[in-house]
């Protein structure tokens, strides 16, 4: 795909149109606009101010409560055989959409920690926000905003279908397992389209498609770059990202940084273009990314900076001076400037990764 954004769809595809920002030359579709209708207890802050990081969390703990006990009562309709209440759900995206215009990160903060009961549910809620905010860092026009919200709120719908068994289990699936969990993108698509309401095709197409991959490899239709539409790849980026970095029963979650870096390593799985965007979306300095301070210590970056993006909150562990470790302690923002990003190769640290884990599940306790 050339960075048009125009997507290999038919021509009276709602997905048809160009992402670029208005005045490039591109075509615009405009989305059907969010209904107007009573937004109920899901709209909540929509009209509050900008504030700090832990202010906006405060927000965003609220939102992602209500969030959370809405996706489950929409599972709890599929699994029963009831229709989707969409409608019920605009609110919802439009609190999201609020929160991560105030600050990019606050949902995502929230959502971080996942218990294995509620991973499906909070999953939905975090790729949402994060559709949201990659498609207002890839200039894709406003109107379309409140579709992705939905998109990203309901790629995972065809869980509803899924034995709960399997949602569940604490450990890697087994292969006839993971053959199962597969149906659920087709599941989803079929969910939607035979409700009452008849959802863009944007949101069925990310449904159907997030996990499809450039290479072919990807399912349930062997989509390649050549068909696949833009929102898809970045369904599948925000998908992964947030898989990668939430904490299962059988494996540990990886920091920001680590999944970065793992999906440019990718480059036949996922848009390298737009996950560039994606990159610059997470941060400067993401957090678990080492760095290295002013004061020749090395660090790992503990969280979203509230504010200027090149002062995130640290913890430095290491003197390279006198190459000892040091206690773990808070370095406030500003206080000893970051000098840049490090390879952990360079260092040798053989225990590397469970040296940041460690340190970001102390700071994440303490909080």
């Amino acid at each position: 795909m050339d960075f048009s954004g125009r997507d290999h769809q038919s021509e009276d595809s709602f997905l048809q149109g160009d992402w670029r920002a208005p005045g490039t030359g591109g075509r615009v579709v405009p989305s059907r606009p969010a209904p107007r209708a009573s937004l109920g207890p899901a709209a909540l802050h929509l009209g509050a101010r900008r504030a700090s990081v832990a202010q906006e969390r405060n927000r965003a703990r609220e939102i992602v409560s209500v969030a959370k006990e809405q996706i489950t009562s929409t599972f709890e309709d599929v699994r029963f055989g009831r229709n989707i209440n969409v409608k019920a759900l605009w609110p919802l995206v439009s609190s999201i959409t609020a929160s991560v215009e105030r600050h990019s990160g606050a949902i995502m903060g929230v959502t971080r920690i996942k218990d294995r009961h509620e991973y499906t549910y909070l999953h939905s809620v975090a790729v949402c926000g994060l559709m949201i905010n990659l498609a207002r860092r890839m200039n894709i026009d406003p109107s379309l905003h409140h579709t992705i919200g939905l998109a990203g709120l309901l790629h995972d719908v065809g869980k509803a279908r899924i034995p709960t068994t399997l949602l569940d289990k604490p450990g890697p699936l087994t292969a006839e397992e993971a053959a199962v969990m597969r149906t659920h993108c087709e599941l989803g698509h079929d969910i939607l389209t035979s409700g009452d309401d008849r959802l863009p095709d944007l949101v069925l197409d990310v449904v159907l498609h997030h996990h499809e991959r450039l290479d072919g490899t990807g399912y349930p239709d062997f989509k390649d770059r050549n068909s696949l539409s833009t929102y898809a790849r970045m369904a599948a980026i925000c998908d992964v990202y947030d898989a990668v970095t939430s904490a299962r029963t059988y494996k540990p979650a990886w920091s920001p940084a680590e999944a970065i870096e793992w999906m440019a390593s990718e480059p036949g799985q996922f848009d390298p273009q737009i996950l560039s965007v994606f990159s610059g979306m997470i941060g400067i300095f993401p957090v678990g990314a080492m760095v290295r301070l002013q004061s020749d210590r090395l660090a790992v970056v503990l969280d979203d900076p509230d504010g200027d993006p090149l002062t995130p909150p640290v913890c430095p562990f290491y003197c390279i001076m006198t190459k000892q470790a040091l206690p773990w302690r808070l370095s406030p923002p500003g206080m000893d400037p970051i000098v840049g990003i490090e390879a952990p190769d360079r260092w040798r640290l053989a225990n590397w990764r469970e040296l940041r884990s460690g340190i970001l599940s102390h700071f994440e306790n303490a909080d």
